[in-house]
C-alpha cells in the first residue's frame, strides 16, 4: 500500500531548511501531497521566512529567463495548477502575480502558481528596480467596504430610442424590431436573427457598457464583439450589400466574419479601421493619449486623414493626438488582450494609465494626494478579485492608497 509522502518536521532540520526543500520539490514538479502544500503555504506566509522567500523567488526566475527567446506553454496549464492548489484547504483566492513569460515554463508555472496560492511575496517582473508587481496580505484601508469588481452589464438602445437593461433581461428574445430579432443567449451574449428574405430597411442599434461592465455581442452578419467597460458599440440591424460599418468608444475586440464581398468598417473617432475578416483588438478611450489597433490574425487597414497603415498579425498601429500612426511591430499580444481573457496585465505600467483601468472596471473615481508617484508595474491579476486585493498587491512598493466609499486616493509617499 503507498503512503503519501510525510510533512517535512524534524528536530534536526530548522522551518528555513524546511521551506527551502520543500519550494525545490515543488518547484521541480516532484509531488507534494495536501498536507505538505498547507506546510508550504504556512512556511510562507511567516513573516519570519520573507526574506528567504525574496530569495527563492529571485532564483527560480533567474532559472527561467535563460533562454529568453523561448515563450510560455499555452495558459491553460498554468490555470490547471491554479485549480488544484485553489482546494488546498480552501486557500483564499489572491492576486496573481505573473512572472515574464519565459522557458521552462513547468517551473515558471509552478513558482508563480505557488505564490498567488499562498497569498503573500513580492515579485520583480524584470530586474529594474522601478518596476514592481506584489502581492501584500496585510490590508491597510481607511475603508473596509468591498468594491466588488464588474462583469456582465450593458444597456441597448434600439432604433426607436427605446433603452433595455440586458443585465435584467431573463435569455430569450429582449427586442423586435420589424424582422430582427434581439435574443439573450444562455452564454450571456446577445444576437441578431433577421427573417430570410427579409426587406426591412435596417436601423440602428447601440450596445453601451457602463464603467464596471463588459458584454459581448454577435452583429447581424455573425461578426462577434467582445466590448470592455466603458465602451459603446453603433451598429445597423442588417448590414448593406456592399459594405459592413460599425462605430466604436471604448474598447472591443473584434471576430469578422469573413466576406470578401462586404468589407467590415470600424469607426473610430477620425480613424477607419477597414478588415474583411480578421481578429484584432482597438483601445480608443476618449482618456487615453493614444488609439492602439493590435491585429491578431488577418490583415487591417488603417485610414485618416493624414496617414495610411495596412497592419500584420502581431502588429499594432497606434494613433497619437497628432493623427499620425506610428507602427509598433512588437507589441505584447498578451498585455492588449488581457482584458478579454478576465485579467489584468501590467508590464511596466505607469500608475496613472493602471489606475485608469481600475476606475473602469471596478466603477470608481482615482485622486492623487502629492503628486503622480514616478512608479511602474508589472503583474498580471484576475479581474474577478475584489478592489482591495488589487490594491494589497501594489502597497509593498512606496505607493498607497486611501478608500473612501467609490474614491481611491493615491498616495505618494
Amino acid at each position: 500500500m503507498l503512503r503519501s509522502t510525510p510533512v517535512f518536521a524534524s528536530c534536526h532540520m530548522t522551518r528555513q531548511e524546511t521551506l527551502r526543500l520543500l519550494w525545490e520539490k515543488y518547484v521541480h514538479d516532484q509531488k507534494l501531497d495536501a498536507a505538505q502544500l498547507r506546510q508550504l503555504r504556512d512556511l510562507v506566509q511567516d513573516p519570519a521566512n520573507q526574506p528567504l522567500v525574496a530569495e527563492l523567488l529571485d532564483s527560480t526566475y533567474s532559472e527561467t529567463t535563460n533562454d529568453v527567446a523561448a515563450e510560455l506553454a499555452p495558459a491553460a496549464a498554468f490555470h490547471e495548477t491554479w485549480e488544484k492548489l485553489q482546494h488546498i484547504d480552501q486557500v483564499r483566492s489572491a492576486p496573481v502575480v505573473s512572472l515574464r513569460p519565459r522557458s521552462n515554463w513547468r517551473k515558471y508555472a509552478a513558482a508563480a502558481v505557488l505564490v498567488l496560492a499562498i497569498g503573500f511575496t513580492m515579485y520583480r517582473f524584470t530586474r529594474s528596480t522601478d518596476t514592481v508587481a506584489l502581492v501584500d496580505p496585510t490590508p491597510a484601508r481607511n475603508d473596509d467596504s468591498l468594491i466588488a469588481p464588474g462583469g456582465n452589464k450593458a444597456t441597448l438602445t434600439l432604433a426607436d430610442g427605446s433603452v433595455v437593461s440586458l443585465n435584467d433581461q431573463a435569455n430569450g428574445v429582449v427586442a423586435s424590431q420589424g424582422a430582427t430579432s434581439v435574443v439573450k443567449l444562455s452564454n450571456g451574449e446577445l444576437a441578431y436573427q433577421v427573417a430570410e428574405g427579409s426587406s426591412t430597411p435596417a436601423g440602428y442599434n447601440s450596445i453601451t457598457t457602463p464603467r464596471g461592465g463588459k458584454y459581448q455581442v454577435a452583429l447581424p452578419d455573425g461578426s462577434k464583439v467582445w466590448m470592455n467597460a466603458e465602451s459603446s458599440l453603433r451598429y445597423p440591424t442588417s448590414f448593406s450589400s456592399n459594405e459592413r460599418i460599425v462605430e466604436l468608444t471604448g474598447e472591443a475586440y473584434f471576430e469578422v466574419a469573413h466576406n470578401p464581398s462586404k468589407p467590415f468598417h470600424v469607426m473610430v473617432n477620425k480613424m477607419d479601421i477597414k478588415v474583411l475578416g480578421t481578429h484584432f483588438n482597438v483601445m480608443a478611450y476618449a482618456n487615453e493619449d493614444i488609439i492602439a489597433t493590435t491585429l491578431v490574425e488577418g490583415s487591417v487597414q488603417l485610414n485618416s486623414p493624414l496617414h495610411k497603415m495596412q497592419l500584420k498579425p502581431g502588429q499594432q498601429g497606434v494613433q497619437p493626438e497628432n493623427g499620425v500612426f506610428q507602427l509598433n511591430e512588437n507589441p505584447d499580444i498578451r498585455q492588449v488582450l488581457a482584458w478579454k481573457n478576465d485579467y489584468f496585465q501590467f508590464n511596466n505600467e505607469r500608475v496613472d494609465k493602471l489606475m485608469r483601468q481600475l476606475e473602469r472596471w471596478y466603477d470608481v473615481s482615482v485622486v492623487y494626494e502629492n503628486g503622480l508617484p514616478d512608479r511602474k508595474f508589472g503583474g498580471k491579476i484576475p479581474r474577478s478579485s475584489p478592489l482591495k486585493d488589487v490594491l494589497k498587491a501594489l502597497e509593498l512598493s512606496d505607493v498607497k492608497f486611501r478608500v473612501s466609499g467609490k474614491t481611491i486616493t493615491v498616495i505618494n509617499n
